[in-house]
């Protein structure tokens, strides 16, 4: 309102003053001080403007601050949650990492067949081997015994064979040849006696000391022993697959198969087994059994892992390594037996043809 009669002043002083011719001093004052007056009004104004848009900058770039502030602090917790997620997941990742290597390694599928107590088996069969040298050093002597009595006489070797506790013919066919690969204990006995027979029914008779002091004494004894040490070497052979076949493994080896073969999903008594006893060819049967003959076995190699068939590789070779020396001990013995036969066919008739040539060549110069 102020202004407003200031301003209507400036308008109409003029025309008063051109009329009354008043001094224009006064007129000036006035009107500089009406500038004064509006300029420092409109400072004033300016100033709380200003102030005002001031505080309200303040206000907002507080608020901004403490926004930024809130937001950066939960960014950051967002940051350290996030590694924290994230090494958890890694460690997680790691871990079952290692868990599924582990399982690759010796899990179910990493294991093969037969290996569960193979260290007993191990030990088993080493005794097994031992058992097996003293049955046929047992079978030996026996046999030497049998083919060199010296008071014996052919009609006693007669009744041998036709005495009733001899074995029968389907007796001594089951005792070389048991269907289970395993002989009962009752069958190891039946196959030395049959062996004894089918080898050396009638052995030659023992000359006396006094007979060995003549020269047909002495010719008969050097054929005599010639003859017996021919058969002694092929008996071997039959003595080396009794043996084969006796049950010689211990218990632990038992214990072994049974689990083994309930393992395998096998049911009733293993292959190989008998009346609780087994034998190395028993064992080797239920070692190809429990593959060959067993539908989860081939399971088994479908679902395996790589070390699982590597072990399954190394125990089926370690089998064939057995089998391997097994048959290099029969091919060695046969390849004698074999010799000896042929050795015996040339004296037969070579050597027949040769000696009748040296008695007439000792006719013709005598």
């Amino acid at each position: 309102m102020k202004t407003f009669f200031l301003a209507a002043l400036l308008l109409l002083l003029p025309v008063r003053a051109w009329a009354s011719g008043c001094d224009c001093g006064s007129i000036n004052a006035m009107i500089t001080m009406a500038k004064m007056e509006t300029i420092q009004t409109v400072n004033a104004n300016t100033t709380a403007e200003a102030a005002s848009i001031r505080s309200e900058i303040l206000v907002a770039a507080q608020n901004i601050i403490g926004t930024i502030k809130s937001e950066s602090a939960t960014i950051v917790r967002a940051i350290i949650s996030l590694k924290e997620n994230n090494a958890a997941m890694i460690k997680g990742q790691a871990t079952a990492q290692e868990a599924t290597k582990t399982e690759d390694l010796y899990g179910k599928a990493a294991q093969p067949s037969g290996l569960c107590g193979a260290s007993s088996l191990g030990a088993g069969v080493q005794l097994g081997a031992q058992a097996s040298r003293q049955v046929h050093q047992a079978m030996r002597g026996k046999q030497l015994e049998h083919s060199n009595r010296p008071d014996a006489k052919p009609v006693e070797y007669l009744g041998r064979v036709l005495d009733e506790g001899h074995p029968t013919e389907q007796e001594m066919v089951d005792s070389l040849f048991p269907a289970e690969g395993t002989l009962t204990d009752e069958q190891l006995s039946q196959a030395h006696e049959t062996i004894k027979t089918l080898a050396n029914p009638r052995p030659l008779p023992v000359v006396t000391d006094a007979q060995k002091e003549t020269a047909s004494g002495q010719t008969y004894e050097a054929a005599r022993k010639i003859h017996e040490g021919r058969l002694a070497a092929a008996i071997e052979s039959l003595n080396s697959h009794v043996v084969f076949h006796a049950p010689t493994l211990p218990d632990d080896v038992a214990a072994w198969a049974r689990s083994q073969w309930q393992e395998a999903g096998g049911s009733g008594t293993p292959p190989g087994l008998v009346n609780g006893k087994m034998s190395e060819a028993g064992l080797f049967k239920l070692l190809s059994q429990m593959r060959l003959g067993n539908p989860n076995w081939f399971n088994q190699v479908t679902s395996a892992t790589e070390a699982g068939l590597l072990r399954e590789l190394v125990m089926m070779q370690a089998i064939q390594l057995e089998l391997t020396r097994k048959n290099n001990a029969l091919l060695d013995s046969l390849n004698v037996v074999t010799a000896l036969d042929y050795l015996s066919r040339m004296e037969g008739s070579t050597g027949r043809e040769l000696t009748d040539l040296y008695t007439r060549m000792v006719g013709a110069q005598q």
